[in-house]
């Protein structure tokens, strides 16, 4: 009964763990640069770059918002109307993981492909066993990241296409977003 109830205990322990493993990236600062979330470095008195890091789960149009979003509630925060997007730039890392089963038999030499986010190296070593059969599958996940660079302004703004109202674009970013997530 005991051994029963810690079995159980650990199955939930790591549900939750791949839920939390599988989750889109959640609206909220990076922990560090380069982790996911944003990040904000001021340029300048008025201009700042704003970098939103999703995870795999997290599509690219999300990430995009979420960058906008931020430039926009910074704006607001640092006492201005508008903001104005002088640079953009949108990236993708791309994961490929490969996995073989098969059967082993004894002697010889292994030969694997381990892959992180930008390269992967072939590893060849003398092993007691080799893969004598078997069947690779791949799967490949893409992470994708948006910096932009604003320039923040009080009123009249600009009739520009690349200003944006702070106030406005917050409200409807986190309308849109509140729609989605339900």
């Amino acid at each position: 009964m005991r051994m029963m109830r810690v079995s159980t205990i650990l199955t939930l322990l790591l549900s939750g763990v791949l839920v939390a493993c599988s989750s889109a990236t959640q609206y909220q600062a990076a922990e560090k640069r380069g982790g996911y979330g944003y990040t904000e470095t001021q340029l300048g008195k008025d201009r700042y770059r704003i970098t939103f890091t999703g995870n795999s789960v997290t599509d690219k149009e999300t990430v995009s918002d979420y960058a906008l979003l931020r430039a926009a509630e910074l704006t607001l925060q640092e006492g201005y109307d508008w903001f104005r997007l002088v640079a953009r730039d949108n990236e993708s890392k791309s994961r490929t993981s490969t996995s073989i089963s098969g059967v082993n038999d004894f002697g010889g030499t292994r030969v694997y492909q381990r892959c992180g986010l930008l390269s992967c190296d072939t590893v060849v070593y003398d092993s007691p066993t080799r893969l004598s059969g078997g069947v690779a599958s791949s799967t490949t996940r893409t992470s994708y990241q948006s910096s932009i660079e604003i320039k923040l302004g009080n009123d009249p703004m600009p009739d520009d296409a690349e200003a944006y109202d702070a106030q406005e674009l917050a409200s409807t970013l986190r309308r849109w977003m509140g729609q989605r997530d339900n």
